[in-house]
């Protein structure tokens, strides 16, 4: 029976994800105790996701996922938590700048977020409180309003010129 490797030995990939990592994981958890007050509130829960890429040698970069979550009663801070999630990816060395882009800020950081989901499920729940599962992230849009965020911002500053 042949090797998967000699398999695929010839296929060209464009990317590989080589490894995924924590670069970076807060966990604050200022005010626990308000859940055992009489304050029956539900908090806030607010998500931010963003993406980012840095250049390595070569052909190399690192895709990184930044993931905040707030959870808030009225201005009370309740808990704070900010994820770095971070892969490191080898692109083939002939690739178009569109279809690199969109390789590092959409298909890696589709690819990495189980995982980063997980990990904050995982530290919600051991600050003591339910597991917060994040909801599927449409990173292609997020692409595309950052692209077109990008694009305006560079328009403004030739006509300003």
């Amino acid at each position: 029976m042949a090797d998967m490797k000699d398999q695929n030995a010839g296929a060209q990939y464009p990317f590989y994800i080589h490894d995924q990592y924590i670069k970076d994981l807060s966990f604050e958890n200022p005010n626990f105790l308000i859940k055992y007050s009489e304050n029956q509130t539900q908090p806030q829960v607010s998500v931010n996701v963003e993406t980012g890429v840095a250049k390595l040698a070569n052909n190399n970069y690192e895709a990184s996922m930044t993931i905040t979550t707030k959870s808030k009663i009225g201005e009370e801070a309740i808990f704070v938590l900010e994820l770095v999630y971070a892969s490191l990816v080898s692109v083939s060395p002939d690739l178009q700048q569109e279809v690199l882009e969109s390789i590092l800020l959409v298909h890696c950081p589709f690819l990495m977020f189980p995982f980063a989901r997980e990990i904050v499920a995982n530290v919600t729940k051991s600050g003591g409180y339910p597991p917060l599962l994040i909801e599927p992230v449409d990173f292609a849009s997020l692409y595309l309003e950052k692209k077109k965020e990008t694009s305006a911002t560079v328009e403004r500053k030739i006509l300003q010129t």
